[in-house]
Order: structure tokens, then sequence, then C-alpha cells
């Protein structure tokens, strides 16, 4: 792994495997959710038909695995943006004795960042599933708010991490 030309490793916390860990949960919980829901999506629609069988128009579930595409693509991009090099930032001072803690600030914000994305994917799903069934009832809720929020956040810290880091800041101290 690569800051510009300056070389790193990369440093595995057990934070970021308790991170990696609750991920895949929530992806599998996506997956089973798509899933259970086509079941009973199917199940409706069986029962539907075969009580009247003129009936047209019936909901297709299979439009739902885009939700489990686009969790995994979450875990993707952001497994790109740990391991693939990065550029050296031009707002900050990187060097040889901080690039290590730069990337470790900067793979641990990114670890962190990929929960509430992936929240919000679930989330989205089960607005979605909600509409398909016209069911109505609580389709907004707080939590795609509280992921923004919970992001911004993870951001300010790695910033101020990054911010605490450079030369300039340590020499003055």
């Amino acid at each position: 792994m690569k800051i510009g030309t300056l070389k790193v490793k990369r440093n595995y916390t057990i934070l970021q495997m308790v991170l990696d860990a609750v991920a895949l949960l929530i992806c599998y919980a996506t997956v089973q959710c798509v899933f259970s829901f086509g079941d009973f999506i199917d199940t409706m629609n069986d029962r539907i038909t075969s009580s009247n069988s003129e009936v047209t128009g019936l909901v297709v579930w299979q439009w739902n695995i885009v939700w489990v595409a686009i969790s995994a693509l979450v875990i993707v991009i952001s497994l790109l943006m740990i391991y693939l090099p990065r550029k050296m930032p031009k707002k900050y001072i990187i060097n040889e004795t901080n690039a290590q803690k730069y990337s470790d600030i900067v793979i641990t914000a990114i670890t962190c960042l990929r929960i509430p994305t992936l929240l919000a994917v679930f989330e989205g799903m089960c607005i979605h599933q909600n509409i398909l069934t016209s069911a109505y009832d609580r389709i907004i809720t707080p939590q795609i708010p509280f992921d923004i929020i919970l992001s911004i956040v993870i951001i300010y810290f790695a910033v101020k991490s990054i911010k605490k880091i450079q030369p300039n800041n340590n020499e003055e101290k």
C-alpha cells in the first residue's frame, strides 16, 4: 500500500475486525430480508391467482435483489478505497514519520463509514418493500438522517485526528 511514494502497511486492528463482522452481518440481513420478502410475495401472488385467475399486475419482487448488489458494491468500494494506493494529500503534510498514522486513520474512517452506509441501504430496502406491499405507514424513518449525521461525525473526527498528526501542530505543543 502506498500514499504517494511512501510505503505503508495495513494494520488490521480489533476495532476494524469487529466493524467488518458487523458489515457482513448487515449484508447477510439484507440478503435474508430480500429473499424472505420474495417468498412472502410469491405466496401472496399464488393465493391471489388461485382465487381469481384473471388477476394481472401482480407484485414482482426480483427488483429487490438490487439492494443486495448495492450492499456488495459498498463493501467492494470500501475495500478498494482501503487497498488501492492513495495520492498524496495536498491539504496535509504527509512524510515518512506520520504516513503510517495517516493511513491508519483513513482506513479506520473508511471502515467506520461502511456501517452507516450499509444501514442506509438496508433502510432503503425496507422503504422499497413497504412501497411494494402498499404498507405506507411509517415509510419515513429517522434512520437515514441518523446515518448521514453519523457519517459526518466520523469524517469530522478523522479530519481532526489527521490534523493532530501534522508536523506543525506537534512542534507547537
